[in-house]
């Protein structure tokens, strides 16, 4: 299942982004001419549904490698309770095979895969403390992280795997090597009191948050070297709450949250050579490819699942009814012509949606 690719990395120093940060970054908006040809057309992105297991019901995509090749999701039994049932069972999908990744405990998902169809995740033991594992050449591992337990999130074309460690105050981020050794913790500014490392590129550089003492999040970096910097935050807005959840290239993504404008959340992405920051036009996390093309979905009651090419928003073609709003844009590829996400089925007898794991293939 290996497959060449362009893998995750980036230019940009962290000292510059905090430069940028400090001076105040602005608000942006880039034209992409060659996503912007194919957004003409929102059918030209073909869906094809992924496999759904025998007996089970209700997939959804959790992650994606970033040439698409190998795609994580997950599946329910149909005698469970939407949408998170206890015995979810975690799969990678790659040339129209599926593995099954038999991986113990409640609530197991698989958020980040590479070409090499190795895949970082965690479940919760019965201790209650989550379980961080990663899936190499046909076997699951448990990466060590203490008697509190961690969370495996994202793993770079090498094999490492970028996660945190469970503290008291929440949680320290840290990047488990490829090489077996102790997993390294990265460090957090002054008043920071728990942090995550939410993905890592090839070159080693790191995107997550960190936590204060009230709460609030503020998107961070980490050099491999690491020398840690906060991302920008759009101009003119005050109490922000913002994650960085993926990267690609020169670009980062996430969510952020502004103080005074409701309880939904915004897509963000930061033009990491530029130090700058966009709030896009889709709501709640995105994730972005190598030229800065964001996918997730529209805000609105009824969900839609979209991509944004500059300032275009696309939808995707999906299946959603004015009941439920079940179709979403979870990951995109790094050439961005090919989007994995979920889309409605049906509603359950206890009146809650049911989803299928899919693939737009925009190409």
């Amino acid at each position: 299942m290996e497959t060449n690719r362009r893998r995750k990395g980036r230019k940009l120093l962290a000292a510059g982004i905090a430069g940028a940060a400090a001076a105040g970054a602005t608000v942006f908006a880039v034209q992409f001419a060659s996503a912007e040809e194919a957004a003409q057309d929102a059918q030209a992105c073909v869906r094809t549904a992924l496999p759904i297991p025998e007996g089970l019901v209700s997939t959804g995509v959790s992650g994606m490698s970033d040439d698409g090749s190998v795609i994580a999701y997950y599946a329910l039994p149909l005698d469970q309770s939407w949408p998170d049932g206890l015995g979810a069972f975690p799969r990678l999908y790659s040339d129209g095979e599926v593995t099954d990744v038999p991986m113990p405990g409640d609530h197991p998902r698989l958020y980040d895969a590479n070409s090499a169809a190795e895949a970082a995740g965690y479940a919760t033991g019965s201790n209650g403390r989550d379980v961080p594992y990663l899936w190499s050449g046909g076997e699951l591992t448990a990466l060590p992280a203490g008697e509190d337990g961690g969370r495996a999130m994202g793993i770079n074309e090498g094999g490492d795997v970028a996660g945190l460690r469970q503290t008291f105050d929440g949680g320290v981020p840290v990047v488990w090597p490829a090489d077996g050794s102790d997993p390294v913790e990265l460090p957090l500014p002054e008043g920071a009191k728990s942090g995550v490392a939410h993905d890592i590129g090839d070159d080693g550089f790191v995107v997550g948050a960190y936590y204060d003492e009230n709460g609030t999040a503020t998107a961070y970096s980490w050099t491999a070297d690491g020398e840690g910097a906060a991302l920008p935050v759009p101009e003119g807005v005050e109490g922000v709450f913002a994650i960085a959840t993926d990267l690609n290239g020169d670009w980062a993504s996430g969510q952020l949250w502004v103080s005074g404008e409701g309880e939904k959340a915004a897509g963000v992405r930061w033009n990491l050579a530029e130090g700058t920051v966009e709030r896009t036009g889709l709501d709640h996390e995105v994730a972005v490819s190598a030229d800065g093309t964001v996918a997730g979905f529209v805000p609105g009651t009824v969900t839609k699942a979209a991509y944004q090419a500059g300032d275009e928003v696309v939808e995707l073609p999906g299946v959603a009814v004015p009941e439920w709003g079940g179709d979403a844009a979870e990951e995109i590829s790094a050439d961005w012509t090919l989007i994995a996400g979920d889309v409605y089925i049906e509603t359950d007898d206890a009146g809650l949606p049911v989803t299928n794991a899919v693939v737009w293939d925009c190409a």
